[in-house]
Formats: C-alpha cells, sequence, structure tokens
C-alpha cells in the first residue's frame, strides 16, 4: 500500500523535476514473469525512484544493509520493498545475513516478481561504468539452479542517460536493452558456478555498454559535452526524423568514439581544439548569452503573439505562482542545509520536495476548507499541482523571449563582438565536420 502511495506521489514529483523524460526499449520488458532490472548508478536514491516511476511492474529493491539498522528504518525499507545486502566487514554476520536475503531473492524470483539491482554496488556521478559485482548473476543463476533452470530469469540491462540529474528541470534518457536470458549459462554454472556468473556478468557488462553514453577518460568529459551543446544539432540534420531522446543518445555516443579516435591519433590537435572551444565558451559567458542565440541564422520573435499569450494566461500563471513559491523555496532551502555527497544532491532534492510540496499543499487545502467547504478544498488541492507545472512552462517561455530580447539589444550595441563569436563558431564546426570526415574514413 505505501509503495503504490509513493510511487504515484514520485510519479509525479519527477516529471514536475525533469524537462523531460526519454524512453526506449520498454519492449523488452516482460509483462510477467521473474525479472531483474540491472541498471548503471549514477545518482543515489534517484536512480531507483525514477525507474519505479517508468516501470510497470512492482520492484523489489536490493539496498545497503547498514541502513536497516534501526528498527524504525528497517520496518519502513521493508514497506516500500526494500531488501538489505551486507558487505563483508561492514556488518557482524554479513555471510550469514546475506545467505538469507539470497533466499529471500531466489523465493521472489520463483514467484514470477522482479527485483531491481545495482550491479556496480554504488553510485558515483559520472559517464562511466564501474567495475560490475557478481550479485547480479549469483542471484539470477541460484534461483534457476533450485528449480532446474525452468523459471525463465530475465536480465533486463538498463541504461540511465542524465543530462544532469541534480539540477532542476532538465533532461533523462532511460534505454532498456534486450534481455538476457539466464538459462544461456545453465551447462558453465553447472560445470562450475564461479565462473559462470562471471560469464553472466561479463556479458550484463557488454549489453549495459550498449545503453549508455560512457566517457573512459574523465580529462574528456569537459570536452565531449561542449561539442555535444556546440554541435549535436548540427548533426541532427543529417538523421532520419525520431524522438530526440533516441536521437542524442546515438549522436553522444558517437561523438565519444570520434573523440577517443582523435585523442589517440591526434592528441596536440584536439589540446589546441579545447583551447579553441573553452574561448568560445568564455565569450558567451562574458556576454551573458547562449549558444542557440549565435547559432540561429535569424531571430523568430512574435511579439504580439508573445505579449497575448503573456497577458491572457497572467491570471493562471499569479495563481500556480503564489501556491508553489512558498514550498519551492522552502524545499530549496532545506534540501541546501542538508550535508551531502554529490550523487545524493538530485536524491534528496527529489525526496525533500515531494514531501515539502505535499504538506504545504495540504495546509493550504485545510485553511481553504476551513473557510469554505471540504468540495472547495479538495477542488482546490487537485488544481495546484498543475498549476504549478503551467507556472514553470510560463516562466520558461518569459526567459526565452526576455533572453531573444537582450540578444537583440545586444546585438544592436556589441554588433562587432556578436559577428566575432559567429565566426569563431563556425570556424569551430568546420574543424568538427573535418575531423568527423577523418574519423568515419579510418574507423574501420
Amino acid at each position: 500500500m505505501l509503495y503504490s502511495i509513493l510511487r504515484f506521489l514520485f510519479r509525479l514529483t519527477v516529471k514536475g523535476y525533469f524537462r523531460a523524460i526519454y524512453i526506449k526499449g520498454q519492449e523488452h520488458i516482460p509483462r510477467t514473469g521473474p525479472v531483474i532490472f540491472a541498471p548503471n548508478h549514477p545518482s543515489a536514491f534517484m536512480d531507483p525512484i525514477l525507474l519505479s516511476t517508468q516501470i510497470d511492474r512492482k520492484l523489489f529493491f536490493l539496498a545497503r544493509g547498514d541502513i536497516f539498522q534501526k528498527q524504525v528504518t528497517s520496518t519502513l525499507f521493508s514497506w516500500i520493498n526494500m531488501i538489505p545486502v551486507y558487505r563483508k566487514g561492514e556488518t557482524q554476520g554479513h555471510g550469514e545475513k546475506n545467505d538469507m536475503v539470497f533466499q529471500k531473492c531466489f523465493d521472489h524470483l520463483a514467484k514470477g516478481k522482479s527485483l531491481m539491482i545495482f550491479p556496480e554496488g554504488n553510485s558515483k556521478t559520472e559517464r562511466r561504468l564501474r567495475p560490475l559485482k557478481t550479485g547480479v548473476a549469483r542471484i539470477a543463476l541460484g534461483a534457476e539452479s533450485l528449480n532446474e533452470f525452468k523459471l525463465g530469469v530475465k536480465i533486463i540491462p538498463v541504461g540511465i542517460n542524465y543530462a544532469d540529474p541534480h539540477t532542476f528541470r532538465t533532461d533523462v534518457f532511460i534505454n532498456f536493452g534486450s534481455p538476457i536470458s539466464a538459462e544461456e549459462y545453465k551447462a558453465m554454472f553447472m560445470q562450475d558456478e564461479r565462473e559462470g556468473a562471471a560469464l553472466l556478468t561479463e556479458r550484463l557488462r557488454s549489453e549495459l555498454e550498449k545503453v549508455l553514453v560512457i566517457v573512459q577518460d574523465e580529462r574528456l568529459e569537459k570536452l565531449v559535452s561542449q561539442i555535444e551543446q556546440l554541435y549535436r544539432s548540427k548533426l541532427r540534420e543529417t538523421l532520419e526524423p525520431a524522438d530526440k531522446g533516441s536521437q542524442d543518445f546515438q549522436l553522444s555516443k558517437d561523438i565519444v568514439q570520434a573523440v577517443d579516435y582523435h585523442i589517440n591519433n591526434n592528441p596536440e590537435r584536439v589540446e589546441l581544439f579545447q583551447a579553441n572551444i573553452d574561448a568560445y565558451m568564455n565569450g558567451l559567458k562574458e556576454l551573458n548569452i547562449r549558444d542557440a542565440q549565435v547559432r540561429a541564422s535569424n531571430i523568430n520573435l512574435d511579439v504580439m503573439r508573445s505579449l497575448f499569450y503573456f497577458v491572457t494566461a497572467l491570471p493562471l500563471f499569479l495563481y500556480g505562482y503564489i501556491t508553489n513559491y512558498i514550498p519551492y523555496r522552502l524545499a530549496g532551502i532545506i534540501s541546501d542545509l542538508i550535508p551531502l555527497r554529490e550523487d545524493f544532491v538530485g536524491s534528496i532534492k527529489i525526496a525533500v520536495g515531494m514531501f515539502v510540496f505535499l504538506i504545504v499543499y495540504v495546509a493550504q487545502a485545510t485553511i481553504v476548507g476551513l473557510y469554505t467547504n471540504v468540495w472547495w478544498a479538495l477542488l482546490f488541492i487537485t488544481s495546484l499541482y498543475p498549476a504549478g507545472v503551467f507556472t514553470l512552462n510560463y516562466l520558461k517561455r518569459y526567459f526565452q523571449v526576455s533572453g531573444t530580447l537582450k540578444y537583440l539589444r545586444l546585438f544592436m550595441r556589441k554588433s562587432d563582438l556578436v559577428a566575432k563569436l559567429k565566426i569563431t563558431r563556425q570556424q569551430l564546426i568546420d574543424k568538427l565536420e573535418a575531423g568527423k570526415e577523418e574519423y568515419l574514413l579510418n574507423r574501420n
């Protein structure tokens, strides 16, 4: 019951937190039967929160055993389908406890339930895939072994590709890979359990690499991100129509591969390009404008239509702004006061935001009910969330229009600086085009 309630509330919260959620490969998820979802783990609790709202199956999660030490938290976490896993050296009797945990997982799979296990074991915000633990393989093969390999356990690799999990109103692309059948590893597991688990784990790593954008060298992350910002819109022109999430994912993988090729074959040229693109980005920052504005060949600003929208929608905007401002500010203040590791920032923002908004919404509805009646209170509370979403979209459009107007004023006052940026940008694009052609010619 608690799981269903929290899932509903988090679904609303996640929808409000992210600007867009793109999903690919949901057809790979079996409607019935035992499944282990095996995602990468870049953002602590945000990862299971996000996936639980997008997967239409009830999930049971494996989590670190040390957070279950207190009776209150242990009971609460068990209510939301979390199962503890105990690490060696962290808990007395961890081996015996983990045997019981494994047996519980075997029982869940035997009943056709779904587990979510993060094979990296810990979370870190980076575009890399850390070494995988063998737990997923051992649980899948162990459950099959106890049931004569007749369960049909499937392992679904899941790639979570955040634009930035810790920043409000950014995008995320969830990529479900092809299912891996545990039964395929029956012969090897029956011959050597360790080797069977190792082979299945290696297969899982290979499949996860297909559904993730991976930048192996962390020194290149900044350059890859800059190229994505500068060049991805140009590359989209060469692609067949598709959803933006899938397009950007494939383009990012291509960009990473091209950067790897050039850093291995001509690192000096890459360093020079890094200096040039840094200079361009600093120029944008100094003028306080965006690359999209410099990129545009002409400026399309329908003043009358924008003015009509802002005037007619102003009352609804004010309603949403007034009723949502207090919980929004309060959630931000509380989140900032909590000292956190980087990979927990987004998780806490979402969790704190959900509870703060819920409490304030209920308080506001109670006040309305005291002065009117229960029906007006119900109508009021159901209007708060959509009004808040509308307010975000109104503000987004307002800042887009005001940014365009600011750019126009800047262009009239400092046209020479803007023109230089346009020339610099085109020079960078020309170099990227030449680099792309060289990469495509030599990659095979």
